[in-house]
């Protein structure tokens, strides 16, 4: 079931519960892709920072081929009518009025669409987008809030935009939503809820799964090894191993019910 192709999407999509090491693999893909040669934008997604810095949103370059930017609600609003509004003057008289300060703090679902499309809207000037996506609940948010404009909106650009938006997320051949895990029972629990939540969402587009921090599996030799270091550490790692045995296996028909493909990281005992 391993399945490597999330890597040739032009939105990349790391989700993940704190501590599964999400942000990690966002930033280990996004090298990956710049070495080979492809321009790539690395994305983080600040949820709860609403102070604008009334500066353009461009992103920096970190290394060859990639460039980093962080998304903040009110920056995006601000540039997502500046693009709507193109003459500076009538965007400054805009974004002055108090009606208008008003309604984007309190419009339901405004930021998260102007952040998701800002994400969208980048991906006209790279190979690819890594995006280190929020907590599960809000990137859940982040990613219905175009299906739920594009249906309260019977036309205008708003309609148009988040109709867009919400067939790109769909798409397999551009989008992938990759969910990091790791073999715990409340962190595996979380991402087949959150799996469930996305294919209902996009049934055409299911995620991929990443296992992160599964235990490799030691041989005879080094059990005894462990073993001469301390009799209680060599017990502790086999009761370990088959502690995230037992919790893969009991996942497993969800697995293979809600994902495109599983992949799982190895991690020497030595290093934990």
């Amino acid at each position: 079931m391993n399945n490597h192709d999330w890597l040739s999407k032009k939105l990349i999509l790391i989700n993940g519960k704190g501590g599964v090491g999400k942000t990690t693999l966002a930033q280990e893909t996004a090298h990956k892709l710049a070495a080979s040669g492809k321009k790539t934008l690395l994305c983080n997604v600040l949820v709860m920072d609403y102070n604008a810095k009334n500066e353009p949103l461009k992103p920096e370059s970190m290394a060859p081929n990639l460039w980093t930017i962080t998304l903040n609600p009110s920056d995006c609003f601000r540039e997502y009518i500046q693009l709507k509004l193109k003459l500076k003057p009538l965007y400054a008289l805009f974004m002055n009025n108090r009606f208008i300060q008003y309604l984007e703090k309190v419009s339901p679902g405004i930021h998260e669409l102007v952040m998701t499309g800002k994400i969208w809207h980048e991906r006209n000037f790279y190979d690819h987008i890594v995006v280190d996506m929020p907590s599960s609940g809000y990137a859940l948010t982040m990613l219905s809030t175009p299906h739920n404009f594009a249906e309260l909106f019977p036309g205008g650009p708003i309609y148009n935009d988040a109709k867009a938006m919400a067939e790109t997320f769909s798409d397999p051949q551009q989008t992938a939503s990759v969910i990091v895990s790791i073999p715990e029972e409340m962190p595996m629990q979380e991402s087949i809820e959150f799996a469930e939540s996305l294919k209902k969402l996009s049934p055409q587009n299911p995620p991929y799964l990443i296992i992160n921090r599964v235990w490799e599996e030691l041989n005879a030799d080094e059990i005894q090894s462990l073993a001469k270091i301390s009799k209680n550490l060599s017990q502790y790692v086999l009761k370990k191993q088959s502690a995230q045995k037992e919790i893969l296996k009991s996942y497993d028909a969800d697995i293979q019910k809600l994902f495109t493909s599983k992949e799982i990281l190895l991690e020497r005992v030595a290093s934990v």
